[in-house]
């Protein structure tokens, strides 16, 4: 009897030291929930809900679809970023830039950016109907096809209106600083090649000349090949111009291009928001060993191009001459969302081995040269001709 009576107290004091311990673990949760921020969902988040029932009750006019609505409230949420590269991107928008990474439209060869709300041209592509039609880096598009272009416009936006139907038209209206006047430009869209390498000796002279127009897969491999030709008719300095290269891959023939000139030194760090880097090294190469340099830069030089030209810069390999760069150092990945639109964000930002901050702020010229609207007229280039005087005499 004594026994079962142990047993029975034994069982209830255990049973009270769980209820007691359950008591006293979400008496714990419940403070650190009153207590502790919720960053998930915000607690004023019912302003939102406020705002959301006062327009469906309230408002005059005819009000969008819930999905539209909802979409407004992210591009909005998304704009006080402050980040023109971070943008919702729509479903139908959204399908068609997967359609144009296939290569299945026509477009101008336009590398856009915005700036201060402003769609600006950051550079054309070499060959492509814009950079036939004459436009530049600089240049500023304020409307297509007669609608004026609006505030919030989104890269991405504007490369699906420029985009369309091989053959068909679009009709550009532009600002170029310095001209009184905006001017129209009618392009057609097509498939156009995409030359990215592009090699000869200078006239006159035993330099070598390599124009990188954008990085892709096959340019570090071009780049090589143009390289060995060159070095084959015994050239004795090098002038490699990134003027009006938009960037593209990255990070593979950045750092084999880079590699060629200063083999396993750090060319890029990758800083992300809690504070950690990753750090990128040039690979092997070291093909321009003993080679001159000299590097054209200019405003339509962003970038994976800036990258390489800050390397250069920092480890004094190469001088830049020219004009300062476009200052693109950000990283942007795509989120594919549930509904089909896509959510383009910054991750990262890029410094230089010395640790000089692209974004926002680009590179400037160790030798500054401006490319003027009467040198383009007259065809004449003064900032490679400084480039060929600098190799001649070292200064």
């Amino acid at each position: 009897m004594r026994t079962l009576l142990r047993f029975v107290i034994g069982l209830l004091l255990t049973l009270l030291v769980l209820v007691l311990a359950f008591l006293a673990g979400f008496g714990v949760n419940y403070y650190q929930a009153q207590t502790t921020p919720r960053t998930q969902v915000p607690q004023r988040f019912t302003l939102f809900w406020e705002s959301w029932r006062i327009i469906q009750n309230e408002f005059y006019g005819t009000i969008p679809d819930k999905p539209t609505l909802t979409r407004g409230a992210m591009r909005g949420m998304l704009q006080s970023l402050g980040d023109p590269h971070t943008v919702l991107v729509d479903p139908i928008p959204a399908k068609q830039e997967q359609e144009n990474l296939k290569g299945e439209t026509g477009d101008v060869g336009l590398n856009l950016d915005v700036r201060e709300h402003t769609l600006t041209i950051v550079a054309p592509i070499s060959g492509s109907p814009a950079d036939k039609a004459g436009l530049r880096a600089g240049d500023l598009i304020l409307k297509i096809n007669d609608k004026l272009v609006p505030f919030d416009i989104t890269v991405q936006e504007a490369h699906n209106q420029l985009r369309g139907p091989i053959g068909s038209k679009v009709v550009l209206n532009v600002r170029r600083i310095g001209e009184p006047k905006p001017f129209d430009v009618e392009l057609t869209r097509e498939k156009y090649p995409l030359p990215t390498v592009e090699a000869r000796v200078l006239p006159g002279t035993t330099f070598g000349y390599i124009k990188i127009t954008m990085e892709t897969a096959e340019t570090a491999n071009e780049f090589v090949r143009a390289l060995d030709t060159l070095r084959t008719q015994k050239i004795t300095g090098l002038v490699l111009d990134l003027r009006n290269n938009p960037g593209g891959l990255f990070p593979d023939p950045v750092l084999e291009i880079t590699g060629h000139f200063v083999p396993n030194h750090v060319v890029l760090y990758e800083k992300y928001r809690d504070g950690t880097e990753k750090t990128f090294h040039a690979r092997g190469g070291n093909k321009a060993a003993g080679l001159p340099l000299a590097v054209l830069i200019n405003g339509g030089t962003a970038s994976a191009a800036e990258i390489i030209a800050g390397a250069l810069k920092d480890y004094g390999r190469g001088v830049l001459i020219g004009e300062p760069t476009y200052g693109k150092g950000s990283v942007q990945v795509i989120r594919q969302l549930s509904d089909g639109s896509a959510l383009h964000i910054t991750v990262a930002t890029w410094y230089t081995p010395k640790r000089t901050p692209l974004d926002g702020k680009g590179l400037a010229p160790d030798i500054a040269i401006p490319l003027t609207d009467d040198s383009i007229k007259k065809k004449l280039d003064p900032q490679l001709d400084r480039a060929i005087q600098y190799l001649q005499k070292g200064a």
